[in-house]
């Protein structure tokens, strides 16, 4: 699958491998959220892919603004928002996607979630994992998921207060391939670059590590893009310039300063 970054792709002989995990970890303003969604849109719109692009930190209104911003022309897809009321998605089953075979973008708004959660005390043995895995098993198995991002990771731990995460970050990684999906879990990075995610064992579960970071250049902040890791690829893991100009992303090899 390819990332659609003109000059990356191509470093990574074609894309990523298909139904693995990809750790998209990047300190802030770095374009994490609209990378991924532009990995989304692309696929949906070319190659009529169906994605789901799960918000933790975002509502649908402020999300769509964002991408609208930056010259996205979302009436060339099907996008459709959801919450997580499971009778209400199988009601409408036929209607979630104008054409599933045309391909689409589901967006969970976890604002409307969390009010149609409102009230419900969840299952001592559940949490916000147990609920976003819940929500992709039955996307999948109504419409046929092709493609998924969890925006973001960081706010999953901070909703789920994990007392095991080591266990419960393998299984939910094991889930994420074994429903047969390429998944991208967006995650917040200090700026020091301490550490590449809120715990040591994601970027080591993960099949691929996308990193983006900034840097001071000639009196501008330059964004950076690297692919530390990528699984079963002879992926080149050198750093690049990342830079957005009319609505497309583009990687410069050797460092080379954005074009302004």
């Amino acid at each position: 699958m390819k990332l659609h970054i003109e000059g990356f792709d191509e470093e990574l002989g074609g894309g990523i491998p298909l139904n693995t995990v990809t750790l998209v970890a990047g300190t802030t303003g770095t374009m994490k959220s609209s990378l991924c969604f532009n990995i989304l849109f692309n696929e949906v719109r070319l190659n009529k892919k169906i994605g789901l692009y799960i918000s933790l930190e975002e509502t649908f209104e402020s999300l769509m603004g964002q991408m609208l911003s930056l010259n996205f022309d979302l009436k060339a897809i099907d996008v459709v928002k959801i919450g997580y009321d499971f009778s209400e998605l199988r009601k409408n089953k036929d209607r979630l996607l104008k054409n599933p075979a045309k391909g689409g973008l589901i967006i969970s708004d976890l604002g409307l979630v969390r009010r149609e959660l409102a009230g419900k005390e969840l299952a001592p043995n559940e949490n916000w994992f147990h609920i976003t895995k819940a929500l992709i098993k039955e996307l999948k198995e109504l419409v046929g998921l092709d493609i998924v991002v969890i925006d973001s990771m960081s706010a999953l731990h901070v909703l789920s207060q994990l007392e095991n995460p080591r266990v419960t970050l393998f299984y939910f990684f094991e889930f994420l391939r074994d429903l047969q999906v390429t998944s991208f879990l967006i995650s917040e990075i200090p700026h020091d670059e301490s550490k590449l995610s809120t715990f040591e064992e994601e970027p080591y579960l993960a099949d691929g590590l996308l990193k983006l970071t900034t840097t001071d250049r000639h009196r501008k902040v330059s964004r950076e893009i690297s692919m530390v890791k990528l699984r079963s690829t002879n992926a080149n893991l050198d750093v690049f310039t990342l830079e957005f100009k009319g609505g497309k992303f583009r990687a410069l090899y050797g460092g080379q300063v954005p074009v302004v």
